[in-house]
């Protein structure tokens, strides 16, 4: 979302290159995966980044779009994870299942 100068507006969420050579949205996509599986007591297994946005709140929600294998099926899931890095910060607000590939 962009003001009419066409610069980001605080509060929108915006698209991000989430290609496989942003190792920090990768990371970032591993550690949800990674919390999810810490505070379900489940073993998802991160395969790849399928999108990635982010928000501009107290902080930085990254909204991120991941493919896990849950044993022999593959899953989307949908993951908010924000980031504070003045505070060392990173927290899994959010992991949602969204479909079976």
């Amino acid at each position: 979302m962009a003001d009419q100068q066409g610069g980001t507006i605080v509060g929108g969420v915006r698209d991000i290159d989430a290609n496989a050579n942003d190792l920090q949205v990768e990371s970032l996509a591993r550690f949800a995966v990674d919390e999810h599986n810490k505070k379900e007591n489940v073993t998802l297994e991160y395969r790849r980044l399928l999108g990635a946005k982010t928000q501009v709140v107290a902080g930085t929600m990254h909204h991120l779009t991941v493919e896990v294998a849950d044993g022999e099926t593959k899953k989307v899931y949908e993951a908010k994870v924000l980031e504070k890095a003045w505070e060392n910060l990173k927290k899994l607000e959010d992991f949602n299942h969204v479909r079976d590939v």
